[in-house]
């Protein structure tokens, strides 16, 4: 842990004399943190869908409390977990491109000698960096590649597992490209209870991440068949291939495309294939819920449930066909399915009465949050977030508003307006300011700016204050943000275009 974020952040923690409780006080408490990659928020069961798709997370969120209105920091991985784990904002200020070096959104913070290689800066502390030096013991179980060692996610995890063994060997005997792009859930989960099983210090800050809600949807049978459209006419695989069509021509790479055949060259309506499509995703939703219940039982039996903070949430939504687009993107101005994720917090003990926190919450304060409840509130001083202990427990906040910097657009959010700047609309010209109306439109058909010049000045200024803090951050001096990237090695190129990554 290093220079200047380090310099503010390790005093706070040892200040709050690590984990040895204060005489009379509660131990601090275990904290389980699980995040689900590309999961949308309106697709688990309590949040209204009309399908069975959570009944594990449906139970947690009855034992907890459930945010309804949580959004992420960005529609992608790469900025949106450090931002998670950091508890600051990504910033895309002045950034040309996005590149091997860029995408992580934190460069300013970076060293000139840093600045020339792919990854996240040592001087961003992590949230396990911070438990870790507070006493807890930090255990990583990692299924994405852009949160494998090479990009320095892995900062603070004292055991960091990225089941490269798994996927070698599956990916040495798979028929299909497709095929075996991550660790599935149940493979997660029980190497997860393999480890806790070894024995381990406490307090455990552990982290998984899942990805059975990211393309390729291939969920098991037994799912697929409980959500399978009647009559489909093409094999999930052959949906999947043609979905892989669709997101190779929105990412310009036609070459790609041409590999798999479009849904209309396999003979299906787009409302065919979008039904199909949202019936694999539901089923993917459906199985790691399965395998989280199973992770829940297994918490439960090790003595790690009653006493610990359980939160689960996504790194960012997923569109499925909603504005015309697959997967996750820019192309929409961080429409809501792209940035609204589920968020679901277990507080330690018998915790509060089960209910739905319907304000507005980042994803910039969850880490405060756990930090507030691990009695280290103070080590979360330098974030951009807040902690939401007051809103579990039943206590008022000030309405919070949301910001996204991005290398096209700018965007805040509060809980009724959406106000984007569109610093390079599609075509050229002039920068383009819209806003919407999210309480009653949601699907952001309506511009209103014209209509609400006062509300636009307000957004406008309040984006304009979060760019002025986003700038005022730097460390050793900031780097170039626009170099090309570096090399990527075959195994790694092989990961990330099996998971749609191919640029």
């Amino acid at each position: 842990m290093r220079r200047t974020l380090t310099r503010i952040l390790l005093p706070a923690v040892l200040a709050a004399g690590g984990c040895a409780p204060r005489e009379g006080s509660a131990p601090p408490p275990d904290v389980v943190l699980i995040t689900v990659d590309a999961l949308r928020a309106d697709v688990l069961s309590f949040a209204g869908y009309p399908r069975p798709t959570s009944p594990q997370l449906d139970a947690l969120a009855a034992e907890g409390v459930a945010f309804t209105q949580a959004l992420t920091s960005f529609p992608g991985t790469s900025p949106a977990m450090p931002s998670l784990m950091s508890g600051l904002y990504p910033s895309f200020e002045g950034v040309e491109a996005w590149t091997k070096t860029s995408r992580h959104g934190f460069n300013e913070l970076e060293s000139p000698e840093e600045s020339e290689r792919e990854g996240l800066s040592d001087t961003l502390v992590m949230l396990a960096e911070v438990l870790g030096a507070a006493g807890y013991t930090t255990l990583g179980f990692n299924t994405n590649p852009h949160l494998d060692t090479s990009t320095n996610f892995h900062q603070g995890f004292a055991e960091y597992e990225q089941f490269l063994p798994y996927l070698n060997e599956v990916r040495s005997s798979r028929p299909h490209p497709l095929l075996g792009a991550y660790p599935p859930a149940d493979v997660v989960v029980s190497a997860v209870l393999r480890r806790l099983d070894r024995g381990h210090d406490r307090p455990v800050f552990l982290w998984l991440h899942l990805m059975d809600s990211h393309s390729p949807y291939l969920p098991p049978e037994r799912f697929a068949s409980l959500f399978r459209p009647p009559g489909a006419t093409l094999t999930d695989l052959e949906i999947n291939e043609s979905l892989y069509h669709l997101l190779y021509r929105q990412q310009g790479s036609l070459r790609a495309a041409e590999r798999y055949p479009s849904p209309e060259a396999r003979g299906l309506s787009r409302e065919e294939f979008m039904t199909h499509l949202r019936a694999l995703y539901a089923a993917e939703v459906r199985f790691a819920d399965d395998e989280l219940g199973r992770l829940f039982a297994g918490l439960r039996a090790r003595s790690l449930w009653r006493d610990a903070l359980v939160l689960v949430t996504a790194d960012h939504g997923e569109e499925l066909l909603d504005h015309g687009f697959v997967a996750h993107h820019e192309l929409t101005g961080l429409a809501e399915e792209l940035v609204r994720i589920p968020a679901i917090l277990k507080p330690p003990g018998a915790g509060p009465a089960a209910r739905q926190i319907t304000e507005l919450v980042r994803m910039v304060d969850f880490a405060p949050t756990i930090l507030d409840y691990a009695g280290l509130a103070g080590a979360a001083g330098s974030m951009d977030g807040l902690s939401l202990r007051p809103l579990v427990e039943g206590r008022p906040m000030a309405p919070l508003t949301a910001f996204f910097s991005t290398v096209r657009y700018g965007v805040a959010r509060d809980a009724r307006w959406k106000y984007r700047l569109e610093k390079r609309p599609q075509g050229g010209g002039a920068p383009v300011e819209r806003l919407f109306d999210i309480a009653a439109d949601p699907q952001e058909r309506d511009d209103l700016a014209a209509r609400h010049p006062e509300v636009v000045d307000e957004m406008r200024a309040r984006y304009l204050d979060f760019v002025r803090r986003l700038n005022a951050r730097v460390a050793a001096g900031p780097a170039s943000a626009t170099g090309a990237g570096g090399v990527v090695d075959d195994a790694e190129r092989d990961r990330l275009e099996a998971l749609g990554y191919l640029q």
